[in-house]
């Protein structure tokens, strides 16, 4: 198994607010086709602008607003497609949205996304619509973590081309996205991926989704740190300041921290138990850990290739399933999840003017 660290992305740029958008012709030519992509996520909410070769034209990463969603969603949008104005060679036609949670791809809707204030009974969102008549573009919106797989098998690097793989997401939740035979995998009741909400510790405290000790609850980033500062706070020794980020735990654990190397361990050890079950299930060969978390790079793969070689030497069958697999990471800031939102906005847009749907 072998760990891949991607190209990152440039700084992230700071704009001011502007004027309420005007509705913008769609550029007809794919090649002067723009689209902007954005990852919601439970902490941070990344966008980007891309164009036909995937190439980065804009970053910008701002906190989650939960409170004001759309709203915040829409004037990030706004600043993105006012960079980039209808008189020059290249327009935004369209805006794709990765979000976690329940995802109906076709209405564009959204529910039970409990990492950003959505409520278990449902919450139900109509996010794609809603955007689309604040903006006056198509929108788009997939899960999260299918749009970061999408891309990564479509997209990624070089060193990174399976047409079976699974994206594990670690950040404030946890979700995998699957793609088996090149094909993006749902699940026909569309909750394929959300290894988050298995049990991995049954007397751990209560998940968000309302069940107790699920994998989300004492393995996401908010668990790690969580962790961290109670042994602190107890009166453990330690490198870390009282309120350390996940990244810094498995930082300090590099480089020796005594209680840092124990949640190391820990955390490392349920997440190869998770990537297990994905192999060993799904039969994929290819594992990409992304998210947050994953900004730890190194620090954070190294034990839980670890904790994956020690059940390969417990267990023939484990050691038979991984033979050929490969577990890799990748930096967030390369925002697989915000351009796989553009590909599939670029993609979806182009498929809809050719068959002559118009925008929706």
């Amino acid at each position: 198994m072998t760990m891949t660290m991607m190209p990152t992305l440039p700084s992230t740029l700071s704009m001011p607010a502007v004027a309420p958008m005007i509705r913008r012709p769609l550029a007809l030519d794919s090649d002067s086709l723009l689209t902007v992509g954005i990852d919601v996520g439970g902490t941070k909410t990344a966008c980007v602008v891309t164009d036909a070769d995937d190439r980065v034209l804009l970053h910008e990463v701002v906190p989650t607003d939960t409170t004001r969603l759309p709203g915040q969603l829409s004037d990030l949008i706004r600043r993105a497609v006012d960079r980039f104005p209808t008189d020059g060679h290249r327009a935004v036609g369209a805006v794709g949205v990765a979000v976690p949670g329940h995802v109906e791809p076709e209405s564009g809707t959204i529910r039970l996304a409990v990492n950003l204030g959505g409520s278990r009974d449902g919450g139900e969102m109509a996010l794609g619509p809603l955007l689309k008549e604040s903006v006056g573009l198509p929108c788009y919106v997939e899960h999260d973590a299918r749009a970061a797989a999408s891309w990564i098998e479509l997209s990624g690097p070089e060193s990174v081309v399976p047409s079976d793989l699974a994206y594990l997401s670690v950040g404030t939740g946890i979700s995998a996205g699957i793609v088996l035979g090149g094909r993006v995998l749902r699940g026909a009741n569309g909750f394929a991926g959300e290894v988050g909400h298995v049990s991995a510790d049954p007397a751990d405290g209560r998940c968000a989704c309302g069940l107790v000790g699920c994998l989300e609850q004492v393995t996401a980033g908010p668990a790690i740190a969580r962790m961290a500062r109670e042994a602190i706070a107890a009166g453990r020794q330690s490198t870390l300041g009282p309120n350390p980020s996940p990244t810094e735990v498995f930082r300090a654990a590099e480089a020796g921290d005594a209680l840092a190397c124990e949640l190391a361990t820990l955390f490392a050890e349920r997440l190869a138990r998770a990537i297990r079950g994905l192999v060993l299930t799904l039969g994929v060969s290819h594992v990409v850990i992304g998210g947050g978390v994953a900004g730890a790079g190194e620090a954070l793969l190294q034990p839980v290739l670890e904790a994956i070689g020690r059940e390969r030497a417990a267990s023939p069958l484990v050691e038979a399933a991984f033979a050929d697999a490969r577990v890799e990471i990748l930096s967030p800031q390369v925002e697989a999840g915000a351009r796989g939102a553009a590909a599939i906005a670029r993609r979806r847009v182009l498929a809809d003017k050719r068959e002559g749907v118009g925008d929706r």
